[in-house]
């Protein structure tokens, strides 16, 4: 399979945590990526400890050893982590047609590039198909018994890839959001209507708080991109990327999505028939794993959980 497959350049979105970068960086090292974009969000004003961080990045970047082209971006200000990845996706983009996008804190195992490789290959021209993720949350359930992927309405952007056509969507600020509500929104994509009006909720209330909570987010605003466009993500029969953002500080329960490792031995033997998707699995991940976060959680505590883990407090 690899042979054949078109390589897919790597874009590694960073802001001040060069201990975490360095693990994620070893993957893209050992998997020996031609072309890598880093981007690399501005320290705060005034924060020391930012610029220390920055020039720790530096030089990881600086230790490259392996035939690979670099492209770099470190941004004068910082934008926060909302509009600083957002902005990095788009610089990559204005030369790339596709791209594996990861965080500092996504250990991708080496089936996780391959993966990505074939599936932006064959899908590449395929618009029902947005996003390939990473993470798989259901391991081992009956919804994998035939394939070794399945197409879904959730797909994870932790350790993920994706095509031009698609990210030319995004829209940080959703401005027809009030359009798609009127029509009923997410009640018409998803699986129950209790998926929908919950995805609503979000949506709505992102678009109202343009200046707090819209700023800190990114990712619910491409999944609303998505859905809104009746897109499809890919989601793989094993986990592929370790998130280790919230160890040791915001997560010591043994049943974490953190706790989760990064499968080594996955490969694509058996392609899904058809490309439709898997509504029983979607409900089962609603109640299992979205109800937990954000049924019982305020959107405003959920992302600044968000924030936290990525600034590092």
């Amino acid at each position: 399979m690899q042979n054949s497959i078109t390589k897919a350049p790597v874009l590694l979105i960073t802001f001040n945590r060069p201990d975490y970068t360095i693990q994620v960086f070893e993957k893209i090292r050992q998997a020996k990526i031609k072309k890598l974009y880093i981007a690399n969000d501005g320290p705060r004003e005034g924060n020391i400890e930012d610029q220390k961080a920055r020039e720790e990045i530096k030089k990881i970047i600086d230790s490259i050893d392996w035939d690979c082209e670099v492209h770099t971006l470190f941004q004068e200000k910082n934008l926060g982590c909302g509009w600083g990845p957002a902005n990095a996706i788009t610089w990559a983009f204005e030369n790339e047609d596709k791209l594996i996008i990861l965080e500092d804190d996504c250990i991708p195992s080496l089936s996780f590039f391959d993966y990505c490789f074939h599936c932006l290959e064959k899908y590449k021209n395929d618009t029902r198909v947005w996003l390939i993720s990473g993470r798989s949350h259901h391991q081992g359930s009956k919804f994998f018994n035939d394939s070794d992927y399945i197409f879904s309405h959730y797909g994870h952007t932790w350790g993920w890839a994706t095509w031009k056509r698609c990210w030319k969507h995004f829209d940080m600020r959703m401005e027809d959001l009030p359009k798609f509500l009127k029509i009923g929104g997410a009640v018409n994509v998803l699986a129950t209507e209790e998926q929908g009006k919950l995805y609503n909720k979000i949506y709505e209330k992102l678009f109202h708080d343009r200046e707090n909570l819209q700023t800190h987010a990114w990712d619910y605003q491409l999944g609303y991109a998505i859905l809104k466009n009746g897109g499809l993500s890919i989601v793989p029969s094993k986990n592929l990327i370790h998130n280790i953002g919230a160890v040791g500080t915001h997560s010591k329960s043994e049943t974490s999505v953190h706790k989760m490792g990064a499968s080594e031995d996955y490969k694509i033997k058996r392609e899904p028939k058809f490309v439709i998707v898997e509504r029983e699995y979607e409900i089962l991940h609603f109640n299992s794993h979205i109800r937990k976060i954000f049924g019982f959680m305020p959107l405003y505590r959920k992302i600044i959980r968000k924030v936290k883990r990525i600034i590092g407090f």
